[in-house]
């Protein structure tokens, strides 16, 4: 008897044990959290991960723009770390979880794996702009194989397996344009996965460019055989051509995550900086080419309004940027005379959602293509698609047709034919086309170009030099010590900082 009613006691001991064991796995969880997110949710995560803002110190590491009140930070060039860091692999667990979610209902759940290969490459592409070599085939096999400590691939496999990625989704997506498929979640083309496409193959031909330095010492990647593959077969490789079809963020005035960055939280808008003004690089690149687009971007200085000269406005000798290396005192001094050209706010907050911010868009797909024919990778006419990137982002800016005409008939800025001269047009052009608009690309073509050249004065912290990459965010060396330092070995014999040259652009 004793022993049934120990064991009677111990089982009941043990069921409110476990009873109590589950409840504070439950009272543990956190009640806003999401747990098995549908994918739509994710995807949304993703995409509000996925685009650049305007209007940041990016824009003067462009040299679009520049500080001149000493309190902020100005543009020295001596930055380190990026400060994303490594937040890629967030976006790739993110994936991974959509794809999990996905799987569990394949039928109602179409196209979401497929953006996930696209967004795969997307960001990883972007993780190794970045740095250089970096995780990828080791990626996130800390749950699945106990690895907490990847090995970091050679940017060249890393550039190799996202080139299939993007293959891979083409022709996945294929079959779901086809049935007119669309997916939940997505706010930049409502669900239209025709227009995703688009942007897969845009996409791709942005990385394929990006590798030009690449092109004759790797024939493996075949780099210039996939260019000439997507553009000579639109019907397979459809691609952003017309502004209908860019990859923009649109601004919502109604929410605080995805607000126009140039518009005050409290509404309060005051159509003036003296602390910030546009760069001379942008500014004398528009004024030497008489490009209408300056008088839209821009309001003319103060000391030209003031000159008693009654066609000031039209004029682009009105027009004047500060040089991105001239030190902050001599600015200032300068801005507060007038002597600069303020943003033209009318144009810029003409509403609270302000202007949508290209992250890639169909000038630069044009310019991209340009740029393959003066290179010869491929035949075709340069000079047409020169002339149709600089009028796909002219549209953007509401110039006129008429003026656009009368731009591109200039017989200063007639394409000069395949030749290094024609190539600089495409370029310059290009240059432009990013003002404001897709991140970091701006001086990813400046670094692998020296398109336009950027300005190097007694404002530079950084030996006088323009930095190529950003230095590895500094917690890998606690968590992954052996790996990276085996990666920066191998790399940039050991050092570690923003003017080690990757394989991306030797």
């Amino acid at each position: 008897m004793k022993s049934t009613i120990a064991k009677y006691i111990l089982g009941a001991t043990l069921l409110t044990s476990l009873g109590a064991c589950e409840k504070t796995a439950l009272l543990q969880k956190d009640p806003a959290a999401v747990y098995d997110a549908s994918p739509k949710l994710l995807l949304t995560g993703l995409l509000l991960n996925a685009g650049d803002k305007p209007w940041t110190a990016v824009q003067r590491h462009n040299q679009y723009a520049t500080q001149n009140n000493s309190y902020y930070y100005g543009q020295p060039y001596d930055w380190t770390t990026a400060d994303e860091g490594f937040s890629a692999y967030d976006r790739l667990r993110d994936i991974s979880q959509m794809n999990k979610e996905a799987a569990k209902s394949p039928e109602n759940y179409k196209g979401y794996p497929e953006l996930g290969k696209f967004l795969t490459a997307y960001f990883m592409v972007r993780n190794t702009e970045l740095f250089g070599d970096v995780p990828m085939s080791d990626a996130l096999k800390g749950r699945s194989d106990g690895n907490f400590t990847p090995k970091y691939d050679d940017q060249k496999e890393v550039y190799r397996t996202c080139l299939q990625l993007l293959e891979d989704a083409n022709t996945a997506l294929t079959p779901l344009v086809a049935a007119n498929v669309k997916v939940e979640g997505d706010f930049y083309y409502k669900g239209d996965l025709a227009k995703w496409q688009k942007l897969v193959n845009s996409f791709r031909l942005r990385v394929l460019v990006s590798l030009s330095k690449r092109a004759d010492d790797n024939a493996d990647l075949k780099i210039k055989e996939q260019f000439a593959t997507i553009v000579g077969n639109p019907a397979k490789y459809p691609l952003i051509l017309t502004n209908e079809d860019n990859f923009q963020l649109a601004f919502n005035a109604n929410a605080r995550d995805n607000n126009y960055p140039l518009w005050p939280a409290d509404g309060v808008v005051i159509k003036n900086d003296l602390n910030n003004n546009l760069a001379s690089t942008i500014v004398d690149l528009l004024k030497r080419t008489e490009d209408p687009r300056l008088f839209v971007m821009a309001l003319p200085t103060d000391s030209a309004k003031k000159s008693g000269d009654a066609a000031y406005a039209t004029k682009f000798t009105s027009f004047r940027g500060g040089d991105v290396g001239m030190i902050m005192a001599d600015l200032k001094s300068l801005a507060s005379a007038g002597k600069f050209s303020q943003l033209n706010y009318d144009f810029w907050e003409a509403t609270p959602s302000g202007v949508p911010c290209i992250q890639l868009g169909a000038a630069e797909v044009n310019f991209s293509i340009a740029e393959a024919i003066n290179r010869g990778w491929i035949s075709g006419d340069a000079g047409a698609y020169y002339v149709a990137g600089i009028k796909a982002n002219m549209t953007f800016y509401n110039v006129s047709g008429a003026a656009q005409d009368a731009f591109v008939t200039n017989p200063a800025n007639v394409y000069a034919g395949n030749t290094a001269t024609g190539l600089t047009q495409i370029l310059e052009q290009k240059y432009v086309a990013f003002f404001q608009n897709s991140g970091k690309q701006a001086f990813y073509n400046n670094r692998r170009t020296g398109v336009p050249k950027f300005s190097i004065g007694p404002a530079n912290k950084n030996a006088q030099k323009i930095p190529v990459r950003w230095k590895y965010p500094t917690v890998e060396y606690t968590v992954n010590e052996a790996n990276i330092r085996s990666a920066i070995q191998k790399q940039y014999n050991g050092s570690d900082s923003q003017n080690d040259v990757m394989w991306l652009i030797k």
